[in-house]
């Protein structure tokens, strides 16, 4: 046997390459190359496949597949199995260590996976009982493991370890099968049941074993000498790429810079298939780097598992159960109804998700149902799929009351996939649409999977109810990975460290260059710290330690700088997402030679808006229908929405006149400023119709505004109402506006004309008529007294002029308009001829004045003007229409935020 060692780069590989090639060329098929995963054994087949080499996959495959047919009867146990198992185990041990942690799925995971750790390392609970070191958790450890071990006997299951050590035994008995040659490339490390196989394999053919110098530890040196390897130094045939290092102010910027040198590599004629992007950190990477490169028009494979339960096809299912369980609640069963394909395709889609909304929290499915008919119980004009989906889920409902075996509840979750309809192929079919087909055909296969393998894991002579085999499903689906087949070729390579261990590629990027991410950081493990670790390696079981673990970091980045032939780009970002620097990596200091292109990158320059006195391009409707159209929608106008128009054209165009509904809000949210502005109007206007205790009066008309629009009780609701009912309170006991000779009337309507074709229409909070005839308008404001104030500056406000107008129409004689604020104190801002109170004085020739320009107002909405023109840019951030016109929002102050509430 021999083992092929030397640096990353050194040629290994394409030794093992050439000699596999003399192989196909004399046309022996005895010989086997086996790596790690089979994602690498598809690469490196595609690879010989592509110089011209035919030959049977098998010779290619990983050591897995290889030992399959020699490790018995014994069937390997699925992370998602041993899960289960492990769970149970500590349910059923009930070690007081653990009695408040056991439920936790992050505490079974845990234990799961140093279990794991432990069996690939050829300890089992038998040897660790022998070996145990003295740690807190050391005796409910293993306890754990060593009913785990009863009960996967008990099954006819075995780990992984356990059937290399049977797959050991039988090659030594009974050889090979006629295989006379093996390689083996890729491999970091050996655990003993793999370097037993491997000896088994050497008795038997010619074997080759390549390791890196980093990955082989004195340790393993031994091991290997002692098992009878002979160790051979490849000599570095490569010459060493270029090296480039960029540094960019964060992640978003980085993965940019990435797409756009990609690019430049393009435009320069080499294939994507050439370039390679390896990733350490992919839950912080392979997001941002999936959605760039598809920005830039990249094609791009991503070597990378997803969970199974983030699919669309499994939150479907899943939420359609959850939904059932939770009795329908109404929130649950429309996320699950708009995942069904095509949900937006419907024609009271929209309709039937706002109606949804509006009154959340609900549940049942009879008043989903109602939501969708008509009158006599006609179903709404393209409602009919909504309403069968609604039964299918109705079917389901039966479940509940069922108790079944295992297997039972895996046949009747089975039928769940008819819940799913794929939509319709549609032309022409893109990439992504093929694969999305794809994947949904894979997910329900691997769906069914999930099922087994939870049935599996339970007592199967046992009937239990849905909910203990749901909880088990549940587990299964958030371990079972998913990696969809993608059989492009020129694309980039997106890829982890360790699989790029088998590629060889001429520009190689590297991101991520940062402290925790490359290298990692490692917790101690909870069970079995550092020092424990150690001492179970003097004992000769070997487990990593924080050494290893940082020696296997230091490989995993030797291995990705030496993946290039041509050029190595080194990126990381100066600053992480809260702004705070970050600590570029220590591997950085250690490079071989220096970095050949530093490159710091600046953001991108924002759009900035032109301002207001610049120039603008007019938009305006110009065809001549829709310019009547508009005549005859402006012919009644309420001075709201002649301010709204003031404000900004484009807010008119969307909300007054298309009349754009904007999605209900969360029930948490609909005790808005608007709303409570509402209930303090309607408790005033009953207050001052007929003064009483203001507090009964508020508790009615607060309770029905909750039922009618469904706001649920809780302490920021509560915190509200108390909030109101102070303010009432102050106002009905302290307001000094003088009422004796006056007359009021409240919730005044009124609407006059104010020239041929246009008519103003509102409603008048209050209005005051005092004994010598004159007549005082006052609208309430519930807002802070300084933005009651601040309305007295506005020149874009018609409200007032416009009323004290409507007042006169009245046959009133206007003497004053005043704006009353109730929030947090008392405050009364306004115009008056009488100079006794404190206001300001009417405008001169102000209703006149507002007459005039209240037309030109109108001659420009009649004349189409829809142009993004906002007056106070400030209350763009309260606009409804600021994602339709992308116009950039300032973040509020804390001034402004204080003056707002």
């Amino acid at each position: 046997m021999r083992l092929l060692s030397g640096p990353a780069g050194s040629g290994k590989t394409t030794h093992v390459l050439d000699r596999f090639r003399q192989a196909l060329s004399s046309g022996n098929s005895n010989m086997r190359l086996l790596v790690p995963t089979a994602t690498m054994a598809q690469h490196l087949q595609n690879r010989l496949a592509r110089e011209g080499f035919v030959f049977a996959p098998s010779l290619i495959q990983t050591l897995s597949t290889f030992v399959r047919d020699y490790a018995g009867s014994a069937t390997e146990v699925s992370p998602a199995v041993l899960y289960l198992l492990v769970e149970e185990a500590a349910l059923r041990v009930a070690r007081p260590e653990f009695s408040r942690v056991t439920r936790f799925h992050g505490f079974c995971n845990s234990l799961a996976h140093t279990i794991e750790e432990f069996a690939s390392a050829g300890c089992d609970s038998a040897r660790l009982a022998a070996c145990l070191p003295d740690v807190p958790l050391g005796d409910a450890f293993l306890a754990v493991y060593q009913e785990v071990d009863r009960e996967l006997a008990r099954r006819g299951l075995a780990l992984r370890a356990r059937r290399l050590e049977l797959a050991a035994a039988q090659i030594d008995a009974q050889g090979l099968h006629g295989v006379d040659t093996i390689c083996l490339d890729g491999f970091h490390a050996l655990p003993d049941p793999e370097l037993r196989v491997v000896s088994a394999m050497g008795a038997h053919a010619d074997l080759t074993l390549t390791l890196g110098d980093d990955d082989l530890t004195p340790a393993l040196r031994a091991r290997l000498t002692a098992t009878g390897f002979t160790e051979e130094h490849a000599r570095a045939r490569r010459a060493r790429p270029a090296l480039a290092l960029v540094k960019a102010p964060g992640i978003e910027r980085e993965v940019e810079e990435i797409a756009r040198r990609i690019l430049e590599q393009a435009a320069s004629g080499r294939p994507f298939r050439e370039i390679g992007v390896i990733v350490r950190a992919p839950d912080t990477y392979v997001p941002a780097l999936r959605s760039t490169l598809e920005r830039f028009g990249i094609p791009a494979r991503f070597y990378f598992d997803i969970a199974l339960e983030r699919h669309a096809v499994v939150r479907f299912l899943s939420g359609a159960i959850e939904a059932m369980l939770g009795g329908w609640d109404h929130a649950r069963t429309l996320a699950v109804l708009r995942l069904t394909p095509r949900f937006a395709d419907f024609a009271p889609a929209d309709r039937f998700d706002f109606d949804v909304r509006e009154q959340i929290p609900n549940s049942g499915l009879s008043q989903l149902r109602s939501l969708l008919l008509a009158g006599e119980g006609q179903p709404r004009p393209g409602a009919e799929r909504l309403l069968h989906k609604l039964e299918s889920l109705a079917a389901l409902e039966e479940w509940r009351g069922f108790a079944l075996s295992p297997a039972n509840w895996a046949a009747r979750f089975s039928t769940l996939r008819h819940l799913f309809r794929p939509a319709p192929p549609a032309e022409p079919a893109t990439h992504e649409l093929a694969l999305q087909w794809r994947s949904q055909s894979a997910v329900l296969d691997l769906f069914d999977e999930a099922l087994t393998e939870a049935a599996s894991a339970l007592d199967a002579a046992r009937e239990i109810a849905i909910e203990d085999y749901w909880r088990a499903v549940k587990s299964v689906l958030r371990l079972k990975p998913l990696r969809l087949d993608d059989g492009r070729r020129n694309v980039v390579h997106v890829m982890s460290a360790h699989e790029a261990r088998q590629w060889v590629l001429p520009i190689v990027f590297v991101c991520g260059m940062v402290e925790k991410q490359f290298p990692q950081f490692h917790k101690q493990d909870p069970f079995f710290p550092d020092p424990a670790r150690c001492r179970l390696n003097a004992a000769g079981v070997r487990v990593r330690t924080a050494a290893e673990f940082e020696r296997e970091e230091r490989a995993l980045f030797g291995t990705a700088t030496s993946r290039a032939t041509m050029l190595v780009t080194l990126s990381y970002p100066e600053f992480d997402s809260r702004g705070e620097r970050n600590l570029p990596s220590i591997f950085l200091e250690d490079l071989n030679q220096p970095p050949v292109d530093s490159v710091p990158m600046r953001p991108a320059p924002r759009n900035v808006p032109a301002p207001r006195s610049a120039p603008q391009v007019a938009a305006q409707i110009a065809a001549g229908d829709l310019l009547d159209f508009l005549q005859r929608k402006t012919a009644r106008l309420s001075p709201s929405g002649l301010e709204t128009f003031l404000q900004c054209p484009f807010q008119y165009f969307t909300q007054r006149l298309m009349r754009l509904k904007t999605a209900p809000p969360r029930p948490e949210e609909r005790l808005s400023f608007l709303e409570q502005g509402n209930i303090v109007h309607e408790v005033l206007a009953a207050w001052w119709h007929q003064p009483q205790d203001v507090a009964p009066l508020f508790e009615r008309i607060f309770a029905r505004h909750l039922e009618e629009v469904h706001i649920p009780n809780g302490y920021h609701t509560e915190r509200l109402r108390n909030a109101m009912l102070d303010d009432l309170k102050r106002f009905t006991s302290q307001d000094a506006w003088p009422r004796a000779g006056f007359q009021s009337q409240t919730e005044i309507p009124f609407a006059f004309p104010l020239a041929e074709g246009l008519e103003i229409s509102g409603r008048i909070d209050r209005l005051d008529v005092a004994p010598d005839g004159r007549a005082f308008v006052l609208d309430y404001k519930y807002s802070a007294a300084q933005r009651v104030k601040d309305k007295l500056k506005n020149e874009n406000l018609m409200q007032a002029p416009l009323y004290l107008m409507a007042a006169e129409h009245l046959n009133f004689r206007p003497a004053g308009m005043f704006y009353v604020g109730v929030k947090g104190a008392i405050e009364y801002a306004g115009w008056s001829d009488d100079q006794r109170m404190d206001s300001l004085a009417l405008p001169e020739n102000w209703l006149p004045t507002t007459r005039d320009r209240t037309l030109q107002i109108v001659e420009e909405i009649r004349r189409g003007r829809v142009d993004v023109l906002p007056a106070d840019r400030d209350s763009c951030r309260f606009c409804d229409s600021k994602d339709v016109c992308r116009i950039e929002v300032a973040a509020p102050s804390a001034a402004n935020q204080a003056e707002t509430a």
